[in-house]
């Protein structure tokens, strides 16, 4: 059995981000399942892979914490330069290329300076525009900002894990009120959005995945066997019941019971069993993950993420008509960006701004991040 006390790099959890990926790209292109030829049942189950991102921000936890939770050499400015190299420069990128395929108006260049900055994920008005999916980077960078006050916190008392996902739910809705109030371009305009497009409402995922770094930092190991196909088990279970307590709602996360399932049940029973599976167990499932294949995959994952939907996607669709054709020239183009442009300007950029002091090193990499022993 192995341990995160003696493992320096998880080809698994990276295997992963691949398949996170490629749930919210049939999410996303479902007619690959339409209703009339496969069933509604199978239509709207592949309707709610949207958890995918769930996946990501569990993921996220857990290997942030597992490097910073109790760090001896921690650099706040090299985190930061750590984490602005890995996630800025592809959205930067790829948002620019976006809005400058848009009219110069007002309101496009409000749109593109609330995507830049990351703002966009707290506003209604805003949080699909440029880069639809890049709301959740807002999600993902609110976290990693406030991480180190949330190490600080936790580390006092194990019941804060339950307190500060609490108090940040209610500073949320706290927000909401005052806003329904006061139009502000839309920011925190409704407990829909709070819930599922902002940090106040998913911070429980990432709790989740600090909790489970925890765990193996101090060496505890749960008894049972086969925790990553139970995990996967319940990951099915709540993506099916998603399908089902939908309603009258587009998608089941909008559903009161919906929330409950996608946010707290999901990462607590499922996702977290599934990752301690994978850093456990000798499976079929961790060694394909852990393959050459699928580690290159997972580090071309964040590229895909962003140029699944948008411009490029779009673009590509005038050619391939064919949804499978596309996955797989997106896959090949990801990896393309990647190799090119992704490696090379994160390595620069930690190069050109981190500290000197180069003791700051994170393995194995966070959720965003690729590569084996590369710093982060």
């Amino acid at each position: 059995m192995a341990t995160l006390k003696n493992a320096a790099y998880l080809p698994a959890l990276t295997g992963v981000r691949a398949i996170a990926a490629y749930m919210v790209f049939l999410h996303h292109f479902n007619s690959v399942f339409p209703g009339q030829r496969l069933g509604e049942g199978v239509h709207s189950f592949v309707q709610e892979l949207h958890v995918g991102v769930t996946l990501f921000f569990v993921l996220s936890g857990f290997l942030i914490a597992y490097r910073y939770f109790d760090a001896e050499d921690f650099s706040f400015r090299n985190y930061l330069v750590n984490r602005v190299a890995r996630i800025y420069p592809m959205y930067f990128l790829v948002t620019t290329l976006t809005f400058l395929t848009c009219s110069f108006t007002k309101d496009n260049l409000l749109a593109y300076i609330f995507n830049i900055t990351f703002v966009r994920g707290y506003s209604e008005t805003y949080k699909f525009t440029g880069v639809a999916q890049g709301w959740s980077l807002t999600v993902e960078e609110t976290f990693y900002f406030l991480a180190s006050l949330f190490f600080m916190l936790l580390k006092r008392k194990k019941y804060n894990f339950i307190l500060l996902s609490a108090a940040l739910a209610l500073c949320g809705m706290m927000l909401v009120y005052l806003f329904k109030r006061i139009s502000f371009y839309g920011f925190m305009d409704s407990y829909s959005l709070m819930f599922f497009y902002t940090f106040f409402g998913r911070c429980f995922e990432f709790f989740v995945g600090i909790g489970l770094a925890v765990l193996f930092k101090k060496g505890v190991v749960l008894r049972g066997n086969h925790f990553t196909y139970l995990g996967i088990a319940v990951i099915v279970l709540c993506v099916y019941l998603l399908s089902m307590v939908k309603g009258d709602y587009d998608f089941g996360f909008k559903s009161n019971w919906g929330k409950v399932i996608n946010n707290l049940i999901l990462p607590l029973f499922g996702i977290s069993m599934f990752y301690y599976g994978l850093l456990t167990e000798k499976t079929l499932v961790s060694r394909q993950f852990g393959s050459k294949l699928f580690v290159l995959l997972g580090k071309s994952s964040y590229v895909f993420y962003l140029i699944h939907m948008g411009i490029i996607a779009t673009f590509l669709r005038k050619f391939l008509p064919a949804n499978i054709i596309l996955f797989l020239v997106l896959n090949l183009l990801a990896i393309g960006l990647f190799l090119l442009i992704e490696k090379p300007t994160n390595k620069y950029i930690r190069r050109r701004f981190r500290s000197h002091d180069d003791s700051d090193r994170i393995r194995p990499s966070g959720a965003l991040a690729y590569g084996k022993n590369t710093k982060q």
